[in-house]
């Protein structure tokens, strides 16, 4: 089972794409409802970049969590691609990868909630977020950045 299968079979769907805009900065194109800010805010998302290269197997560089939607966390990673430490480094990688032929999808699934301690509807978001690290290990995650990443 490729990669994609596997996210799937977990729930994610694909909602877009990072490009480049006209100076050259990364940034979110993403279908409708989830640009529109118009999916519930409820609960949280976690999220996936996919990077697509049409010389090797698909790969998951990087897993977040979306508190209440994915328009406004991804907003949030664009201002940061400008002004982070981390996000500049993250738009590097992003565009070394479209400069060179790799695509960047954006992949998410709404978080479960359950009841907690009494108090019902608790997102599971930052619990997935931390066992999809566990299990995938994105590299953009761990900090440890090697030669083939690019």
């Amino acid at each position: 089972m490729d990669i994609v299968d596997a996210i799937a079979n977990l729930g994610f769907v694909k909602v877009g794409k990072l490009i480049l805009d006209e100076s050259n900065n990364p940034f979110f194109e993403l279908s409708a409802p989830f640009l529109a800010n118009e999916t519930s805010a409820k609960h949280g998302w976690v999220y996936m970049w996919l990077e697509i290269s049409p010389k090797q197997a698909a790969r998951i560089v990087y897993i977040g969590k979306a508190g209440k939607t994915l328009a406004t966390r991804c907003k949030q990673h664009t201002d940061g691609f400008r002004r982070s430490v981390t996000g500049t480094k993250h738009a590097a990688r992003i565009r070394t990868g479209i400069e060179t032929g790799k695509n960047h999808e954006v992949w998410v699934r709404k978080s479960d909630v359950m009841m907690l301690f009494g108090e019902p509807n608790i997102s599971m978001d930052e619990i997935e977020e931390k066992a999809l690290i566990q299990k995938f290990r994105p590299l953009w995650n761990s900090g440890s950045v090697g030669e083939s990443e690019s």
